[in-house]
């Protein structure tokens, strides 16, 4: 697999950018991988946020096992990194 990202290709399907929420009280990032369907992505701008969404992903997984995303930048930059469902 390349280590940049690259557009999923669905007919009839536009992908959606889903942003990140935090919480009035916390902080905390509330991430939206529930209501994102394949093609849809979300962009961060730091190495230090994709750790972040990378580690939010591995405790989605563990509740849900029917849906992949990739943490990767894109070809064109090298300042942002794209997370896109893919299954």
């Amino acid at each position: 697999m390349s280590a940049r990202d690259e557009e999923v290709k669905l007919i009839g399907i536009t992908p959606k950018e889903h942003a990140i929420r935090y919480t009035a009280g916390t902080g905390r990032a509330k991430y939206p991988f529930k209501a994102m369907i394949i093609g849809d992505y979300l962009v961060v701008h730091t190495s230090t946020e994709a750790l972040a969404l990378r580690n939010a992903l591995k405790s989605f997984y563990r509740r849900v096992k029917n849906r992949k995303f990739t943490v990767r930048m894109p070809i064109e930059s090298d300042t942002v990194w794209i997370c896109r469902r893919v299954a």
